[in-house]
């Protein structure tokens, strides 16, 4: 008696799983290609499958049975992804900085085409009127924001170099010099153009990296104008 029932309850489940599996899918709530949907649809196969003690149907157990392969590869190869999705320290400040909300996939594809430089000091990353060919992340140190041959801000650790001209090779509205080492990331336009090619998404997320970028060059600019505002106040008295 307690058998039977245990069994019917393992069909419910094993419907759940299925149609939960499928909601949460089309719903947005998971991906196809994350652990918790090929999970799903393993533990409705095996409920399933246990179901069929009570009344046996060679076609449900093969549907079971394909369901069940084809979701044990599906976890093999999520996990093989994963593998490749591990980021070091100065990758993970990287992606906690600026890049957090764009899928960790699309984080690596986006690092694995650039490369890290060690620069130094006076070192130029764009001069002022001149294309933009690279994207640069400042994982430390700090440089100048020159334009017109003043000094007009500077900026350091945690901002991106180039991000309103580098994909279109338009003209750096400033010069960046390097005012001590600095430790820097380095994408090209051309790679850029070919991550964010038919990709709206990526480009979404970049965009809005961009975005919350330039507002904090703002600030640090609008505070290097305050300084030399009072400055100016303080010779004047």
């Amino acid at each position: 008696m307690y058998t039977e029932l245990l069994v019917e309850m393992s069909g419910v489940l094993g419907v759940l799983c299925y149609v939960g599996s499928y909601a949460l899918l089309q719903l947005g709530v998971i991906r196809g290609s994350n652990y918790s949907y090929a999970f799903l649809n393993l533990g409705g196969a095996v409920f399933v499958a246990i179901s069929l003690l009570n009344n046996w149907n060679t076609w449900s157990a093969l549907v079971s049975l394909s369901f069940t392969v084809f979701s044990v590869v599906g976890i093999i190869r999520v996990y093989r992804a994963s593998r490749g999705l591990r980021f070091n320290q100065e990758e993970a400040d990287f992606n906690a900085a600026r890049l957090s909300t764009m899928p960790s996939r699309d984080v690596r594809r986006f690092l694995s085409r650039g490369v890290w430089i060690n620069g130094a000091k006076g070192q130029k990353l764009t001069t002022q009127g001149e294309p933009v060919t690279h994207l640069r992340y400042l994982a430390s140190g700090s440089v100048d924001i020159i334009v017109g041959g003043q000094r007009i801000a500077e900026v350091g650790k945690g901002e991106f170099i180039g991000e309103l001209a580098c994909m279109k090779k338009g003209p750096a509205s400033a010069t960046v010099v390097l005012n001590q080492d600095t430790r820097f990331f380095q994408i090209s336009s051309e790679a850029l153009n070919a991550l964010v090619r038919g990709k709206p998404d990526f480009r979404a997320h970049l965009e809005f990296a961009f975005a919350g970028n330039i507002q904090s060059k703002l600030v640090a600019t609008n505070a290097l104008l305050e300084q030399a505002l009072k400055a100016g106040h303080t010779n004047a008295s």
